[in-house]
C-alpha cells in the first residue's frame, strides 16, 4: 500500500525521550503505559526492535493510543519486523473504532487523526480490505472535519480530482485541497497551486498559482510526490510571463519568512487563498462516526 513514514513526525509532536537500558521488565521500573511507551520508542530508536516491540506492546494492551497508533505504523511500514497490512489494518481499525470521538483538540488527536488516514489508505488500496471508495471517503471525511486534519483534506482533494467517489468535481477538489494548503501540507499546496495556474475548479490565477506550487517545492515534498510536484512547477513557470514570474517568487518567500522554517505547519498562509467569491459556498459536512468493518 501507500504508506506514509511517520516516525520522524514524532519528535515534532513532543515525544523525545531519553536513552533507556535495554531490558523491558514491566514489574519494575516501567510504571505505566505511558512509561512503557517512552521506553520502547527510545528502544525502537536504538534498534532494539524485539525489546521496543515488547515494551510497546505492553502500552497499547493497556489501552494507550499512541502505542496502537505506533504498532500499526511498525507493521505497514516493516519497521524492524516482516510488514503486515493485516495486523496494522487491524490496528487502525481499533483505534477508529475507540476514539472517532476523543477531544479534537486534545493531545492524542493528531495521531488518532493519522490512524483514520491510514485506514482511509487501506481500503483505497485495496491491500487488504475490498476497495471501497466510499468507506475510504467516510474515514477521510471524519478525520478532515472533526480532527481537521490536513492529511485528510488532501486526500479528499485527490479523490474529488480524480473522480474517484463519482465524476471528478474540481470545485470540491480546489476546495479541500485550498483548506488542506492552510494547515500547510505541502503536497495540497502544490494541487491547489496546479488548479489556480490552470484554472481547474476556480477562474485561472497563475501569480497564486505559480507561488503555490513554489511554496510546495521549496518546503519539499515526499519522494514519491517529488517528480510530480516539480514537473508541474516547471510547467508553470515555462509558461508564466516574467511579471508572473517575480510576482509569485516574492509571494512564495514572503510566505515562507512569515512562517519560518519551511518545515512547520503553516497556520496564516501570506498568500492569499482563493478569493471566497471565486468558489460556490458549501457547508462542511457533518463529521461522520466510525464504521470500521
Amino acid at each position: 500500500m501507500r504508506t506514509r513514514k511517520v516516525f520522524p513526525g514524532l519528535l515534532a509532536l513532543g515525544v523525545i525521550f531519553s536513552g533507556p537500558s535495554w531490558a523491558f521488565d514491566p514489574t519494575a521500573e516501567i510504571a505505566t503505559p505511558a512509561d512503557a511507551f517512552r521506553f520502547g520508542y527510545t528502544a525502537l530508536q536504538g534498534g532494539e526492535v524485539t525489546t521496543a516491540i515488547d515494551a510497546i506492546q505492553y502500552a497499547a494492551d493497556q489501552g494507550y493510543v499512541r502505542a496502537r497508533w505506533m504498532l500499526g505504523h511498525i507493521y505497514a511500514e516493516g519497521q524492524g519486523v516482516p510488514e503486515d497490512d493485516r495486523a496494522a489494518f487491524d490496528i487502525f481499525a481499533t483505534i477508529v473504532d475507540q476514539y472517532a470521538r476523543e477531544n479534537p483538540r486534545g493531545p492524542d488527536a493528531a495521531f488518532i487523526a493519522d490512524a483514520f488516514v491510514a485506514l482511509g489508505d487501506y481500503y483505497r488500496g485495496g491491500a487488504v480490505a475490498p476497495t471501497d471508495y466510499e468507506r475510504a471517503r467516510q474515514l477521510y471525511l471524519h478525520a478532515a472535519t472533526y480532527f481537521a486534519s490536513p492529511a485528510a483534506q488532501y486526500e479528499l482533494a485527490l479523490m474529488f480530482y480524480d473522480g474517484e467517489i463519482g465524476a471528478a468535481d474540481q470545485v470540491q477538489a480546489v476546495r479541500w485541497a485550498r483548506l488542506a494548503a492552510e494547515n500547510g501540507s505541502p503536497q495540497a499546496q502544490a494541487l491547489l497551486g496546479h488548479m489556480l495556474f490552470e484554472g481547474q475548479g476556480v477562474p485561472r490565477q497563475p501569480v497564486l498559482g505559480l507561488a503555490y506550487l513554489t511554496i510546495a517545492l521549496l518546503r519539499g515534498a515526499a519522494e514519491s510526490d517529488a517528480a510530480d510536484l516539480r514537473r508541474m512547477h516547471e510547467q508553470a513557470f515555462s509558461l508564466a510571463t516574467a511579471a508572473e514570474r517575480r510576482t509569485a517568487q516574492a509571494l512564495a518567500e514572503d510566505w515562507l519568512r512569515m512562517n519560518g522554517d519551511p518545515t512547520m505547519v503553516a497556520t496564516q498562509p501570506v498568500v492569499p487563498v482563493v478569493d471566497a467569491a471565486t468558489v460556490p459556498a458549501a457547508a462542511a459536512p457533518p463529521p461522520i462516526a466510525a464504521q470500521p468493518r
